[in-house]
């Protein structure tokens, strides 16, 4: 079982203070200017939510706060082969007067820990992107 009280990462991991809670974010990079980024990020659930209710929330909120929110899809999604389902949301947004098209997949942890997997670049996704996506999260392996 992950030790919680550490924030781990490829280097090593330090003590969280009284009171901190990890919410790093790690970006995979292509070394290229074409090839899309994948950025993990970890949240929390509120009391007693659930992931869809979760998702509904964060929608809500990216609606409310992006110019040009559009939400295209919101699909099962697998992280580690089959160790956990979770949601897989396909949506857009304008940033600089620029479309930025965003694949995003959550899944809920134990003790309400949320972990989000992003790629989004400014053109549309290819179905190669999805591939890459994909290839991120059958990868998953519980620490």
């Amino acid at each position: 079982m992950p030790d919680f009280s550490r924030c781990a990462f490829t280097e090593g991991s330090v003590a969280l203070p009284e009171d901190y809670v990890d919410r790093t974010v790690n970006v995979l990079l292509a070394g290229d200017e074409v090839s899309p980024s994948v950025n993990i990020s970890r949240d929390a659930l509120q009391p007693a939510e659930a992931l869809d209710g979760y998702v509904s929330r964060q929608l809500e909120v990216l609606g409310q706060s992006l110019k040009g929110w559009a939400l295209k899809s919101r699909e099962p999604a697998m992280l580690g082969g089959d160790l956990l389902t979770g949601e897989w949301v396909r949506a857009s947004y304008l940033r600089d007067g620029k479309r930025i098209w965003q694949s995003q997949a959550v899944f809920a942890l134990a003790e309400g820990r949320v972990l989000v997997f992003t790629l989004a670049m400014a053109r549309k996704l290819t179905p190669q992107d999805d591939a890459l996506l994909l290839q991120v999260l059958s990868s998953y392996r519980a620490a």
